[in-house]
């Protein structure tokens, strides 16, 4: 497993060509919903009822909850937010990207550096997910 640089690690943030999510490195430090084969990586994604509108909000009213975030990028279907550690000063990207014909919220949350981060990203997602189906908009 090769360690990735924040400089590169940023550069698979964003809807790919494909319109998809980047898959995680090879490195213990991320999940994925967006690839179901990576075992090592995957969590399943969000489904949701009611419009893509709603899960939007949805999910921008869980992240203003929380301290040491801040959204980046929301374009259309997509959100990009950056997550700074409180102690360490790390940060962690966590990408949205919400289907609205299947109603699936496909996610990504991925350290920009180093190698371990001992289930971080996997409990903050595990976290997200239920809060996202515990509150309605």
């Amino acid at each position: 497993m090769k360690r990735m640089t924040p400089d590169q690690a940023v550069t698979y943030i964003g809807v790919q060509h494909d319109g998809g999510l980047s898959p995680c490195p090879g490195m213990p430090n991320a999940v994925c919903s967006y690839f179901p084969k990576d075992r090592s990586h995957f969590l399943a994604p969000l489904l949701y009822e009611g419009s893509e509108d709603s899960a939007r909000e949805r999910i921008k009213a869980i992240h203003e909850t929380l301290s040491g975030v801040r959204l980046l990028k929301e374009q259309g279907h997509y959100l990009h937010y950056e997550f700074k550690s409180l102690i360490m000063h790390y940060f962690d990207d966590v990408e949205f990207l919400i289907d609205s014909e299947a109603q699936t919220i496909h996610f990504r949350s991925a350290s920009r550096e180093g190698f371990w981060d001992f289930g971080r990203n996997a409990r903050r997602m595990k976290k997200f997910k239920s809060l996202f189906q515990s509150i309605r908009v």
